[in-house]
């Protein structure tokens, strides 16, 4: 594949993606493809673009009212620069240095502590939104997990420090909190999470295997029920 046809198909991924998650068709503004150029130039891999935009729609669903929607790619700049520089954190602290050709300036940690702020911002949030509700288990559980983030940000100055370890208690302790949402919602929630996953891969099922399509149906209910109660995803890196 060539230079062009690699930046190509990176950016089409990117437009596919944002259109998708945007849920209603439009052409992206010179501005954007610009933008997403700039993005393939600065060597930002695919998978942490597209984390970025599903972050921000994520996020937007919580706090946006229905009408209210993503006109520009631009709205997800500032969470896709973010990711990368925690990308490159991570990168960083495996082989115990930063990237060659890194400025010394930055420190991988900080990037990866910054990230864990976010976090815990995000769950003093939802926390607001739970307790308001009357979900009080769930409020417990949102609880417990900010307690075990300030533990994780603390770690981060310790010697021998294991990004791996990291991230798997991220995804023990955003388990947690998944069953405690899914626990907190009617069944009538859970069934039309369901019946909305379903349908949406209507056009696409006849491609997946089934072990595919189970797969991706349970990723989208349990991106419903966060929506639903207004819970972030606690990770690194999907």
């Amino acid at each position: 594949m060539s230079g062009r046809e690699a930046a190509d198909e990176y950016m089409r991924a990117i437009e596919d993606e944002f259109v998708h998650r945007r849920g209603s068709a439009m052409l992206l503004s010179p501005r954007d493809w610009s933008l997403m150029g700039e993005w393939y130039e600065a060597g930002i891999p695919l998978r942490v673009v597209l984390q970025g935009i599903n972050n921000v729609f994520d996020a937007h669903a919580r706090r946006a009212p229905e009408y209210r929607r993503i006109n520009s790619l631009s709205y997800c700049r500032q969470e896709v620069l973010s990711l990368h520089d925690l990308y490159r954190g991570m990168r960083g602290a495996e082989a115990g240095r930063p990237d060659p050709g890194e400025q010394q300036s930055f420190d991988p940690r900080r990037a990866i502590g910054r990230h864990l702020g976010r976090l815990s911002r995000s769950l003093r949030l939802s926390m607001v939104t739970a307790s308001e509700a009357g979900q009080d288990a769930l409020v417990g559980a949102l609880a417990t997990a900010l307690a075990e983030l300030k533990l994780l940000r603390r770690d981060l100055k310790k010697e021998g420090f294991d990004p791996q370890i990291l991230d798997e208690s991220l995804g023990r302790i955003d388990r947690g909190v998944l069953d405690a949402a899914r626990a907190a919602c009617p069944s009538d929630v859970v069934e039309t999470a369901v019946s909305g996953a379903r349908a949406e891969l209507t056009g696409r099922r006849a491609g997946m295997t089934d072990e595919a399509y189970r797969a991706t149906v349970a990723a989208l209910v349990d991106r419903a029920l966060r929506v639903h109660c207004g819970v972030p995803r606690l990770t690194i890196f999907e």
